[in-house]
């Protein structure tokens, strides 16, 4: 379970210049706010007690909800992603594969990059890639692992990407370490897939859905670490645990980071994230339909809410 960043990415992220930031947030939205948000593991912990693995829901007391593709774009889309989605769509799935070292070089442009063939096992730690990509004068040290300066500068807002998705979304364990597949995904999110003549683009939110499902499913059956976005799965929650007090129509033209409101927005509802099993168990079990907010005033429901999928027809998640 993600519940402090990692400092290598904090210090990358606040010295990265404006260019590269807009160039991550295009992609990936507000995701980078994930590294300033508090994690409370009381709740997400006492959450997956009431997890009905069979039929992919929770079951607190009367109440029965569960996360959708909608809710999870919602929590980190903004208008940047807005508009790169008018121009390229992403309505497909993308199904995450494993690159080996070769075509990660490759998709990182470096010419050689001894570090990654020594190290044990498929996972990259975070602080190398911090060290070729992050720092100010990284090109001047290891210009001989790099294409050109030019390719350097172009793949800076990638890395980090990756190391971002690698550590607070689709964690690994508690080291820090980024496994080859998201190198894949995010390259993909970036510059899409082709296909023949064609380039297909796609979105985060299906396989973010999907690695908490699997994550809740792993936990309930005795995996010690929540190994899915615990983050994004918490916003979730406490938007339909706390109702709003003055519910307003979301302004389309306007996508404000939810994220990064969450803390306080935490805090203003009275809210501790140091409580445990004791105090959310009987909360969450005595949940009434009355007391939930059953629509979140940020989420956008499309017409378009089926998605299409390669290897299945159609995987349908209809807005709670």
């Amino acid at each position: 379970m993600v519940t402090v960043p990692d400092p290598y990415l904090q210090v990358w992220w606040k010295f990265m210049n404006n260019g590269d930031k807009r160039k991550v947030q295009r992609h990936i939205g507000n995701l980078p706010s994930l590294m300033e948000m508090v994690a409370w593991p009381g709740l997400i912990g006492t959450m997956v007690k009431f997890w009905d693995s069979d039929n992919m829901v929770f079951r607190f007391g009367e109440v029965e909800m569960t996360p959708t593709i909608e809710e999870v774009l919602a929590s980190y889309e903004n208008v940047d992603m807005c508009n790169k989605r008018k121009r390229q769509p992403d309505t497909d799935l993308l199904f995450p594969k494993t690159w080996d070292f070769v075509e990660i070089k490759e998709k990182l442009s470096l010419v050689k990059a001894d570090w990654m063939d020594r190290l044990p096992g498929p996972n990259i730690p975070l602080r190398k890639l911090y060290y070729r990509f992050g720092r100010a004068r990284a090109y001047e040290k290891f210009k001989e692992e790099f294409v050109s300066e030019e390719k350097w500068k172009e793949t800076r807002p990638l890395a980090f990407a990756i190391c971002l998705l690698g550590t607070m979304v689709f964690p690994q364990g508690p080291n820090y370490t980024i496994h080859p597949s998201v190198i894949m995904v995010t390259h993909a999110i970036f510059y899409g897939v082709d296909y023949g003549s064609a380039t297909k683009y796609y979105t985060l939110a299906p396989m973010i859905l999907a690695d908490i499902y699997r994550a809740l499913d792993k936990c309930q059956n005795g995996e010690r670490f929540f190994q899915g976005c615990n983050l994004i799965l918490q916003w979730w929650m406490m938007r339909h645990l706390i109702k709003a007090h003055n519910p307003e129509e979301p302004d389309p033209l306007r996508r404000s980071d939810q994220l990064a409101g969450h803390d306080w927005w935490m805090y203003h509802n009275h809210c501790n994230k140091t409580e445990g099993l004791k105090f959310w168990y009987p909360r969450l079990q005595g949940l009434r339909e009355e007391r939930m907010r059953w629509s979140i005033e940020c989420l956008r429901v499309t017409k378009q809410m089926v998605i299409r999928a390669q290897k299945v027809p159609y995987l349908i998640f209809v807005a709670g």
